[in-house]
Parts: C-alpha cells; sequence; structure tokens
C-alpha cells in the first residue's frame, strides 16, 4: 500500500523509472531510486567515447582545388564543478530525495516499523536514513521540556562530520551505542531532518563551535560546541528559516526485505536540482 501528501511537515501520518517519464511524474520513491541509480558527475569524454571500427574509402575522383573555408568557432560552455570540492563537472543533479524509517526494539533485533505506531514507555526506537546523494545531514530532537538534542552530527559518527554519502545507509544512534528509549513522561517527540547540498551556515552556527578554522579545513576534524542541548526559541529561528514549500512524501509499505522484515519507510523528495537544493521534515513521535 502506497500513501502520498505534499507538504513540508509530516507528522509521521503523512523499480525502475520508466524512461517517458518526467520528474514531475514521478513518485518520491523513484526520485529516490533516480538519485542513486543515475550519474552524478560527468567524465573525460576522452575516457568514455566508444572507439568505432575503421570503414574502407572508396577512391574517389579528386575534386577541384578551391578556397578552404574554416568551420566557425563554437563557444566553449563552461561546466559548473561540483560544490563539495572534488573538482569534478557535474552532469546535472537528480532531484534531491531522502529515505527514513523508525527501527524499534522486538525482541532481539531493530525492525522497521509503521510511521503511526503509538510507542509507550520503555520502548527503545533508532533512526535510520538514506540520502540519493552526497549532502549535508543535520538531526535534532525536541521534547516537551523545550530543548533541542542534536542526534546528528555525532561525535560517535564520523567523528562529528556530517557529510554523508550517496546511498549509504545511517543508523542513529549506531549499533554500537544504546538506543533512544520513552521514558515515563507521555506526549509528543519531535524530530527534525534536514537534508541539504551545501552546508546550512546557521545549523552549522548552533552545532559546531563558532569561527572553529576546522569547520572548513577539508578533511580535518570537526569539532562539535555542544553534545546538550539546544534551546527552543534559538531552533524555532533557524528552523522558520529553513523549512521549504515544494516537498512531496510517500509512506511505503513494502513486501519483506532480503532478511525477511517488510519495508515500512517514508520517502521525502524535492524536485529542485540545484547545488542548493534542501529537504526539511518535521516529524513526531507518539508517546502514549
Amino acid at each position: 500500500m502506497k500513501k502520498y501528501m505534499s507538504g513540508t511537515v509530516l507528522c509521521l501520518v503523512a523499480g525502475a523509472v520508466l524512461a517517458q517519464q518526467g520528474d514531475s511524474d514521478l513518485t518520491p520513491r523513484q526520485i529516490f531510486d533516480l538519485g542513486i541509480k543515475g550519474p552524478a558527475v560527468k567524465t573525460n569524454p576522452s575516457t568514455t567515447q566508444k572507439s568505432t571500427p575503421a570503414v574502407k574509402k572508396l577512391p574517389v575522383e579528386k575534386a577541384p582545388e578551391k578556397a578552404i573555408e574554416r568551420p566557425i568557432e563554437k563557444p566553449v560552455v563552461k561546466t559548473p564543478k561540483a560544490p563539495d570540492g572534488t573538482g569534478m563537472e557535474l552532469a546535472g543533479y537528480a532531484p534531491l530525495a531522502l529515505r527514513y524509517s523508525i527501527l524499534q526494539e522486538k525482541g532481539d533485533r531493530f525492525v522497521e516499523v509503521d510511521p503511526d505506531t503509538e510507542f509507550h514507555t520503555g520502548d527503545r526506537i533508532r533512526v535510520k536514513v538514506e540520502s540519493n546523494g552526497s549532502a549535508y545531514l543535520y538531526i535534532v530532537m525536541g521534547g516537551s521540556s523545550g530543548q533541542w538534542q542534536v542526534l546528528f552530527p555525532s561525535k560517535d559518527i564520523d567523528e562529528g562530520n556530517n557529510r554523508i554519502n550517496k546511498g549509504q545507509v545511517y543508523t542513529i544512534p549506531p549499533e554500537k551505542n544504546a538506543a533512544f528509549h520513552f521514558d515515563e513522561k507521555a506526549g509528543v517527540e519531535k524530530v527534525s531532518l534536514v537534508l541539504s547540498r551545501s552546508k546550512e551556515p546557521d545549523m552549522e552556527k548552533l552545532i559546531y563551535v563558532a569561527g572553529d578554522p576546522t569547520r572548513s579545513g577539508g578533511d580535518r576534524k570537526l569539532v562539535m560546541a555542544r553534545a546538550d542541548s539546544i534551546d527552543d526559541s534559538a531552533f524555532g529561528h533557524v528552523r522558520d528559516k529553513m523549512v521549504t514549500r515544494d516537498l512531496v512524501f510517500e509512506k511505503y509499505d513494502g513486501p519483506a526485505t532480503s532478511n525477511g522484515n517488510p519495508e515500512k519507510a517514508v520517502y521525502a523528495a524535492t524536485r529542485d536540482k540545484s547545488p542548493d537544493a534542501r529537504l526539511f521534515v518535521d516529524l513526531k513521535l507518539i508517546h502514549k
């Protein structure tokens, strides 16, 4: 069963791509697959052109000499470079999409559960995310206390680096760490996911040390400013500036996967193909 809806907020209620389909015809899940399977960069034509077999030329009569006509030179069009500093030329971005799901502890393993699940005191969960393109990921969780906790980036995952790779699955917290658990206080737990092809300066200032030169030092270690909490008013101000309005969502209940568990996930996508494309998703986990 599939359910779709458009909007900026998903309250957790919320194959092959046919060649003739345009982006506007694709579902969020198909947009996700398009980015995963499609080429991200253009390689050097000299290394990719196929050689053509030599054709035997027939003798022809020599044409009378005439003035040589020089071909009109075409203007050189520069292809924009990738924003991640790789220096590779872009062949064009696919629309940006994110697959995410909630993993709940069932017996001795964590399995994907329906987003509408009502959680109870003692339940343990993880968040699983995957992007269809390399991008920067931010995840924060807020409770009824009015404070927000940074879940990703995390010092326990790639030393705080929040640049994630296309097609790589990230589980938060990682399996080596204790999972989140619901305490005795019932209510609504809010989770905000931000996926952006370029760094979000306002989010960076909330999470990393302001002015720290290591933040722009290539592969050097990022330094997180805090592992505690962010005030609701501070995050609310940043949140309002990042909310996007062209998102589409698809809640997907699929057949069993290779490990025997059915797929229960949500796909969020934007049709924006620019280097500044961004997804902002709000989740609400019901705790009764």
